[in-house]
């Protein structure tokens, strides 16, 4: 596993580093970490999938990390980013790149010690957990999409348009309320108007004008029901943060 740290304290990289160390050991997993001082040293050269994960602090000399994982996004959009911080003020604009977790950094070695371990032991959980997938029947073929990879799907007449992070898009015979049976059972995905659920995780923007997704995706989000909608939205970004 390829694991950069980037942090202007080099006391808060040195003491991440040893935390990831004893973590990767305890667990007998390859690991390199690469340090950097500033935002502007990692998006020097970068690559997609350069690194599996993403330490990035928010408050640094320079860029923040928050616009160098805008930058990242632009390129890169499967690379995890946890966020260090010493405030929770910056949650949602964590959520809007995307970012796997938001940790504070608490000067308690133990406290701060155990946090890390927690998201370091969900990212293993998600490398090597079974996807799930959406099992459908597309122009006489049996297609098997992972749910992670939906972005939207909208009802249409007696058909479903499903379109995914691939740029892949699928007409498929199915009711809309069967498609949200199967689709419901993963907390990501919400149903923002009649005939259509959005993959949260792909949401970039969010509002009474409308829901604006990866891909320049955008759609209308019913009015009336607007509270409601936002809310469940909302408490999905915080569960997702602190992995509840």
């Amino acid at each position: 596993m390829n694991i950069a740290l980037v942090d202007d304290m080099p006391l808060e990289t040195e003491r991440l580093t040893y935390i990831i160390n004893e973590f990767m050991t305890r667990n007998n997993i390859d690991f390199k970490i690469s340090v950097f001082n500033n935002a502007e040293s990692l998006l020097a050269g970068y690559r997609p999938l350069q690194y599996n994960l993403i330490f990035l602090d928010i408050y640094m000399n320079g860029m923040t990390g928050t616009d160098a994982a805008r930058r990242i996004r632009e390129v890169d959009n499967e690379t995890l980013i946890v966020f260090l911080t010493t405030s929770p003020e910056h949650t949602f604009e964590a959520f809007d790149v995307h970012a796997f977790h938001y940790i504070l950094k608490n000067p308690v070695d133990e406290d701060f010690k155990e946090v890390v371990f927690k998201v370091l032991q969900d990212i293993l959980d998600l490398f090597f957990a079974s996807p799930k997938a959406l099992v459908i029947s597309c122009e006489g073929e049996e297609v098997s999409i992972l749910l992670s990879d939906i972005i939207y799907a909208q009802s249409q007449k007696n058909y479903i348009h499903l379109s995914t992070k691939d740029n892949s898009s699928f007409r498929i015979r199915m009711t809309f309320a069967d498609l949200s049976s199967q689709l419901f059972i993963d907390r990501r995905f919400l149903c923002i108007n009649r005939g259509i659920i959005v993959n949260m995780d792909y949401i970039t923007s969010f509002g009474k004008e409308g829901c604006d997704l990866y891909g320049d995706y955008s759609f209308p989000v019913n009015v009336r029901n607007f509270k409601t909608i936002d809310k469940a939205r909302k408490e999905y970004i915080f569960s997702k943060l602190h992995n509840r």
